[in-house]
């Protein structure tokens, strides 16, 4: 048996209320839910991630779901790549 690893997409839900919370475990990894600020985070495959966001804004409790654009952010922030600013003897 040999472990792959699968690309994961998180999705930014707004909820209306959280009574059906539950509901959004069908989707994916149900990883975080505010109850303050009325929003959950949910992990599902890359694949699937479009598929699950439109199904999730069709359901009675949710206001609007968004697929998080971290993904596709490049998170490296080394010299090499950020040429257009180039040190000083002040820094």
């Amino acid at each position: 048996m040999e472990f792959t690893l699968q690309s994961r997409q998180s999705i930014i839900i707004n909820l209306a209320n959280l009574r059906q919370v539950k509901q959004l475990k069908k989707f994916g990894i149900l990883y975080y839910v505010s109850k303050s600020m009325k929003y959950a985070v949910l992990y599902t495959d890359r694949e699937l991630a479009q598929k699950a966001c439109i199904a999730i804004g069709r359901l009675s409790s949710v206001k609007h779901a968004e697929i998080s654009p971290r993904a596709d952010l490049r998170m490296n922030f080394d010299d090499e790549q950020t040429a257009d600013f180039k040190r000083t003897s002040e820094d």
